[in-house]
């Protein structure tokens, strides 16, 4: 019989450095993109985020810091900067993976 796969130990082994940043003279740490729960992909389009779609993520990388975040005044251009590095951070776009495909 063989052993099941057991997923906890692949997020633990597979879990990357947290993305820091700062603005305003405080400093935020966020999760990589990737080990964001799947619960957000049911209110974001991660093919083509809208401004909205990019706050909600950017909302649930935060998690409790947000309203902190929230409070400092960031031009739109901005956080879609942040978006990208946050990305960039992990090495591939949000919703894509680094696993090889079938093809």
């Amino acid at each position: 019989m063989s052993t099941a796969f057991d997923l906890d130990v692949w997020v633990a082994e597979a879990r990357q450095t947290p993305f820091r940043f700062s603005v305003a003279g405080l400093v935020f740490e966020m999760p990589a993109a990737g080990e964001l729960d799947k619960s957000v992909l049911s209110s974001v389009n991660i093919e083509a985020p809208s401004a909205r779609d990019i706050e909600t993520l950017l909302r649930a990388g935060l998690g409790n810091q947000w309203d902190r975040f929230d409070a400092v005044p960031v031009p739109l251009a901005a956080l879609g900067e942040l978006f990208r590095q946050w990305q960039k951070h992990e090495g591939a776009p949000l919703g894509e993976s680094s696993a090889s495909t079938d093809s």
